[in-house]
């Protein structure tokens, strides 16, 4: 009877919560002091401490896992830990005032658990039950709480304030992680496992998708990074990250195991993208940035299209010309040999010329 109480806690802290804040409509709270960065000194020495501990250690496990784990194998991991935090996407969506989305969380993790095979397989996305992934730091956000002020936290990365906070808080607001570190039906050896997997899992699907190469070519990797992350962190606070408020666990699609025998579907994954399009779109902005914005603007963009047209008219009228030309020259020598010479005269036979006449 032990775990169905420690399970019974965070829920109730949770709906607590959310008694207490049902109908108040609040402006989610702004990221002003993040941007400023006034801790900046600071940040910047454990940034360069975590980025020599990532290139000495997790980097090179990341490559290990991505080279010898098979792709099906770490889609199926994602979707399993994706599945998993369902209970918890729940609440937040209860918290911020979205039970329709709360029961699309609910609904995912009826399905996604029985015909999804415990999540290896994302039926119910395939089914048109889109993940709605929310955590506590979106849902102080979204109650009017500020970010305060941006900081990196050693072996952990960057995170605001508030961010901060609403982890700490799903420690033990969040069913799985409270599970996985209360419930006595979990071996210890087990615990020790999913932590390790699911921080191994996380830096693998940020190598595979180009982060670390857009760092090592950004003039400034702290700057770029912090930049990525405040824009990462107001799309999702505002939804505004995909339809569906998709993160990068659930926007994995069942194409994606199709190759593996997993799945029944026929269509392929091409995307390299982190799945996440609020991150991707992050990283683009930053990218043409750097680049200096070189987007043609409209009116370039229509004498482009003019200078095609006209330069493709101009090649066509050639392309006849030519072909006029050699049509006339392949008949004019047919014509000439067919037709006989005035000037010519005909070539006598062997029989009445003299040559052909024996000597007696």
């Amino acid at each position: 009877m032990t775990a169905p109480k420690s399970l019974l806690r965070p829920a109730l802290v949770s709906f607590s919560a959310l008694a207490l804040l049902g109908g108040c409509t609040i402006t989610p709270g702004t990221d002003t002091l993040a941007q400023t960065d006034p801790l900046e000194k600071f940040n910047r020495k454990v940034w360069n401490i975590n980025s020599k501990a990532d290139k000495l250690v997790m980097q090179p496990v990341a490559k290990y896992y991505n080279k010898k784990v098979p792709e099906p194998v770490r889609k199926a991991i994602i979707r399993i830990f994706a599945n998993l935090e369902e209970p918890f996407n729940a609440i937040n969506n209860l918290l911020q005032g979205k039970p329709y989305l709360a029961g699309k969380n609910i609904a995912r993790l009826a399905i996604n658990t029985t015909v999804g095979i415990g999540g290896i397989r994302d039926t119910a996305t395939k089914i048109g039950v889109v993940s709605t992934v929310e955590d506590f730091g979106q849902t102080m956000a979204r109650w009017g709480m500020n970010g305060g002020p941006y900081f990196v936290l050693p072996f952990m990365g960057p995170t605001t304030m508030r961010d901060a906070v609403g982890t700490g808080i799903a420690q033990w607001a969040d069913p799985f992680s409270y599970c996985v570190r209360e419930c006595h039906f979990v071996p210890n050896a087990a615990t020790y496992a999913i932590a390790v997997v699911s921080v191994v899992k996380m830096r693998a699907q940020m190598a595979e998708s180009g982060a670390d190469s857009f760092l090592e070519s950004s003039l400034d990797p702290y700057a770029a990074a912090r930049s990525a992350f405040l824009q990462h962190r107001r799309a999702q606070i505002m939804d505004q990250d995909a339809p569906g408020n998709k993160s990068s666990n659930a926007a994995i699609t069942d194409a994606d195991l199709s190759s593996s025998g997993l799945d029944d579907t026929s269509s392929t994954s091409t995307s390299t993208s982190t799945g996440d399009p609020a991150l991707d779109n992050a990283v683009a902005d930053l990218e043409s940035k750097a680049k200096g914005n070189d987007t043609p603007t409209p009116s370039q963009t229509g004498q482009t299209s003019q200078t095609s047209q006209t330069s493709q008219t101009s090649q066509t009228s050639q392309t006849v010309n030519m072909k006029e030309k050699s049509e006339q020259a392949i008949t004019a020598p047919t014509e000439k040999t067919i037709s006989p010479d005035p000037e010519k005269k005909s070539l006598p036979s062997p029989e009445n010329s003299d040559l052909g006449q024996k000597k007696p």
